[in-house]
């Protein structure tokens, strides 16, 4: 009888032990349950953005009329300037994402030039300045992250309105030395606007997202309101280069 108790306690220990031995080598050889991390937005529904950023225009085209003389400026540019925009958005899934923004961009000086002969011996400058808001309706795809960065690339379309204002033109006479200062109205115009987009964004935290992007944006034209009788200037071909900072906030 006691060699039977004997028997059964020392089982009974090499059981418990053989359980122990186990749950360690369990510990040690099995693989823990994964934990995905993912850097790209990944939360569906409402976004806010806000953004800043450096516009460079492109060359425009740009005409001018000063009875009998009608032509085009052999010089004409659009100086550097500055757009703040916001926009409400909505994301589909980790891919698709969709927004509205409004976005200003603050003054900049258009200047063309017309040397003599343009008028008779005259040669004619013009000054001007520019200013457009645009409503857009834009769409994106987000592309795979890069170590911590989400490419996207988008589209938008809308309209803009273009605003040129504090419009003088100047007129010199090579032949007499006479020179002509003519203020004009300035003048407003709607035009379908459209734009590509291409940038990065990075997940600050589960509701924050920085995004460096780039914008062309195309603007249609702008004409002071004394062109169409024949005193003034008409803007044509607008566009933007533009680099953007900004966040995206969204709603979790």
């Amino acid at each position: 009888m006691k060699m039977i108790k004997t028997t059964a306690l020392a089982g009974f220990c090499a059981a418990i032990g053989s359980t122990a031995v186990a749950a360690d080598l369990s510990q040690v050889f099995l693989p823990s349950s994964p934990v995905i991390r993912g850097s790209r937005e990944s939360s569906l529904g409402w976004y806010l953005r806000g953004e800043i950023g450096y516009v460079d225009y492109k060359r425009p085209d740009a005409d001018l009329a000063v009875q009998p003389f009608t032509g085009s400026f052999t010089r004409e540019s659009l100086s550097h300037a500055a757009v703040v925009g916001a926009g409400l958005g909505y994301r589909f899934n980790p891919v698709v994402r969709a927004d509205v923004t409004l976005d200003h961009t603050f003054d900049a000086r258009f200047k063309g030039a017309a040397p003599a002969p343009a008028l008779a011996t005259a040669s004619i400058t013009d000054k001007g300045s520019f200013q457009t808001s645009t409503l857009m309706v834009n769409g994106y795809l987000d592309l795979k992250p890069v170590m911590g960065f989400t490419p996207y690339i988008g589209a938008g379309i809308g309209m803009a309105h273009n605003v040129l204002s504090d419009h003088t033109l100047t007129i010199y006479d090579t032949a007499t030395g006479i020179e002509t200062v003519e203020r004009l109205a300035g003048g407003d115009s709607f035009n379908l606007a459209w734009a590509l987009m291409a940038g990065v964004g990075y997940r600050l935290s589960s509701s924050f997202t920085l995004d460096l992007g780039y914008r062309y944006v195309s603007l249609g034209d702008v004409k002071t309101r004394s062109y169409g009788s024949g005193a003034g200037v008409e803007v044509d071909s607008i566009g933007a280069h533009e680099v953007r900072l900004g966040v995206r906030y969204s709603f979790r």
